[in-house]
Parts: C-alpha cells; structure tokens; sequence
C-alpha cells in the first residue's frame, strides 16, 4: 500500500479555541457516548545521563525522577480532566453523580508509573474525593499501548523502511531540509565540540522491538526537543529551558522542528500505525460503536459499553491512531500534529432530536505551551485550542463537526490487522 492511499490527507480540519459552543440544553444534538485516548502529564526527562552525554552540557533535573509525573503534571491533568467533564456533561453525557458509579465510567492506562499517576488526576479531577483508581495490567508491559514489547507487532521492517524513506528521502535531502532545525539545536544545547550526532547522515533504524527511530540529528534531537518542551511546560526558571534560550513559547517551538521529525518520518508510519495500533483502534471502535447496530460486528469487554471510557498511554499510541484515521492537526504554539503532554483523541457520540442516527465527533485537544506552564484554569475564557476530523459526508454543527458513525468505524477499521488480538487486553 502506498503512502498516498494509507494516509488520506483528504481530512480538513476545523480548528477552534472556543469551549463548549453550545450546552446540550440549546442544541438540537445530544451527547451520549465519549471513548477518549490520553497522553500522559509533563514528566522530565526518561534519562539525563544520555542528555549530559550526548551535549556535552549538564542538564536541569527536575523535582521528580527522570520520566515519573511531576506535581505541575498531576495538577495539570487535574485541572483539564475537571474541565473534559463539564464540557461533555454540558453536551448531554450526563456523568452527574459525584463518586461515579462502575456502570458509568471505565478508566485503562498503561502500568508505567506516570501514565498511572496521569490516570488518578483524571480520576480526581473528575471525581474528587471518591477514590477512584485506573486499572491496568500488573506487569511492565500491556498489549494495548506497548504490544511492541511484547514482539507481539509484526510489521514488514521492509515495507516501514520503504514508507520512512520516501518521506526522508537521500540523506542529503534531509540535510538539506532540517539544516536550521539542527543548526538552531547546536546554537543552543551544545557545548563545544560534542553533538557528534548532529553531523551524521539521516536514516532509519528499527529497534528491537520492531519499532522504527530516526538516525544521525533525529537521534537524540527528538528527545532534546521534547526535553525542551516539558522543561517550559512544567515551570521550570528560563535559565534551566534550553540553557536559558527557550524564554518563551515561540523559542521553544523553534527548537523541536527534529522533534516534529520523528513524528512526521517515524511515528506515522503506516504499516507501523497499523501493525502496533490495531488493537487500542479495535477497543475503540468497539466502545464507540456499542448501543449501535454496529455492536454486533465490534464486540468487545462489557466495560467499554460504559458512557465515557478513557484510555491512557503513550504519545506514540496517539500518533497509530492519528495515522489509522487519516487525521492532521495543527495547534496553536506547537509545529504541526505534535502530540503535547494530556494531549486527548476523543471520540464522541451524538445522536439528533427525533432521529435514530448516530454520529461521531473525532477530536483532538491539547493545552498551549503557556497554558501548561501557568496552569491558569480552563474555563470559556481560557479554553482548550481543538482540531475536529473532517471528511466527505461530515457536517459542521453548534457541537463541531460531526460524521456518521458507520463512515467513522470505516475509516478508523480500514488498516486493521490481527497482531495481539490473541492477548488477553484488560486482564489487571
């Protein structure tokens, strides 16, 4: 399959920075059903000797340890959680006792700690005081945000190097188009002769897992911008953002242009999206399609037949879904498709007065750069920025844009494939 016809680039996006357009009461469209994927909080970097190794320069240290939640993370989620809620119960999903019942709400994330510690916030922001935990496998890995660990992702390295390097093209072509992203990475985080893999030639590698990285610049450079982003997202002083050259949201953005290469050549890879993202999209679809006539072909654990089902994991586990669905996004302060801290795909069921259709809203929303580092509460005034999936037979509403849900199933089931589906998915 080719690139062109893997990745429809056919889906227009309606971006908006309003909150809840419209409360349920003044709408003719009724909310009933939300399956949300999340990305864990602001956490620091996974691990700072590499950093120091690799530039030459000591980097800050956080207050946590490398890759655990922060406290401006955990509030962070917290906030937006409480925010998630009362924007959807004032669309009609009608989440409305305080200590939510088991019948109404199912929580899933990944076992590792800051992706657990992300899922409480959500469960305390949305129901404080009421003790609710997220479930997850009790082991170091899942099947459904880390199935490449367990070798149970089968991708053609093949076919993945193939769809990687039509989009990098020949190493100089790379060079060529990512020369001030580097040049701006050695300006700012290098000390005097280090950054070796700044001037090595780009390619592509697979781990062992299966899973495909970037190397020469992308290398390290990915994890350098992302490092950069969650030092400005989670307080940090200037001086220790960028070694004082991240002052504000724009300089930070300016720095993750390799950090956007990983998604754009890597992470959005077809045959990798399919092959390691079919078995969250499965859950997905078969929560959303639940209630519908749609259930009978997309069964799945009785849990994701709850009202709001709220799943937990990696950015990468975002961008395999984002691939699967053909959907692209630009918010405002990142590059485009960037998938931030508590960044949320969420898919979200509605159903019009006096008529048996039900349509579905796909949606991504995420905080600003400065949103995460002043924590200033989400409200109508202060709103998550959003980006809606648009594709023929959509239609814009008071709710955003709205698609049929059988296209939707369709659209989001058309890169399906078998690896993990003998995993036991929710066993905790």
């Amino acid at each position: 399959m080719s690139i062109k016809q893997a990745m429809p680039i056919a889906a227009a996006l309606l971006v908006g920075l309003m909150g809840s357009i419209s409360s349920a009461s003044a709408s003719e469209w009724t909310l009933d059903k939300v399956v949300s994927l999340s990305r864990h909080g602001v956490r620091p970097q996974t691990n700072t000797e590499k950093l120091d190794k690799a530039t030459g320069k000591s980097w800050p240290k956080f207050e946590v340890a490398d890759g655990t939640l922060t406290g401006h993370g955990y509030t962070g989620i917290w906030q937006q959680a409480k925010y998630q809620l009362k924007q959807w119960n004032d669309e009609g999903l009608n989440i409305t006792h305080h200590c939510s019942s088991q019948e109404q709400v199912f929580l899933w994330t990944s076992p590792s700690q800051r992706i657990i510690a992300t899922g409480k916030a959500m469960a305390d922001g949305m129901f404080p005081g009421c003790g609710i935990a997220p479930l997850h496998v009790n082991a170091e890995y899942g099947p459904l945000f880390e199935l490449y660990h367990l070798h149970a992702m089968h991708a053609d390295p093949a076919v993945m190097k193939k769809q990687i390097m039509a989009r990098i093209g020949d190493p100089k072509q790379a060079a060529e188009k990512y020369q001030k992203d580097v040049e701006a990475l050695r300006h700012t985080v290098c000390a005097q002769d280090s950054c070796e893999f700044l001037d090595k030639k780009w390619g592509i590698k697979f781990k062992d897992t299966g899973k495909p990285s970037l190397k020469g610049p992308g290398k390290v450079g990915a994890t350098i911008g992302e490092t950069i982003r969650l030092q400005y997202s989670d307080n940090l002083p200037i001086k220790g953002v960028a070694f004082g050259h991240g002052k504000d949201a724009a300089s930070v953005k300016a720095l993750m242009g390799i950090h956007a290469a990983q998604y754009d050549l890597a992470l959005t890879t077809p045959e990798f999206a399919a092959h390691s993202g079919s078995l969250l999209m499965k859950q997905m679809v078969s929560a959303i399609a639940a209630g519908t006539p749609l259930a009978k072909q997309w069964h799945g654990d009785k849990r994701l037949e709850r009202p709001l089902v709220m799943l937990v994991g990696h950015d990468s586990n975002i961008a395999e879904i984002q691939t699967m669905l053909g959907f692209s996004w630009s918010l405002p302060q990142y590059p485009s498709n960037d998938i931030p801290p508590g960044g949320t795909l969420s898919m979200a069921r509605f159903h019009k007065s006096a008529s048996d259709k039900e349509f579905v809203r796909v949606r991504f929303t995420a905080r600003t750069l400065d949103q995460w580092r002043s924590l200033a509460p989400l409200n109508a005034s202060n709103p998550l920025p959003y980006a809606d999936l648009n594709f023929k037979g959509c239609e814009s509403t008071d709710v955003g844009v709205l698609c049929p849900i059988d296209a939707v199933v369709k659209r989001a089931t058309n890169l399906l494939v078998k690896d993990g589906s003998e995993l036991p998915v929710f066993k905790s």
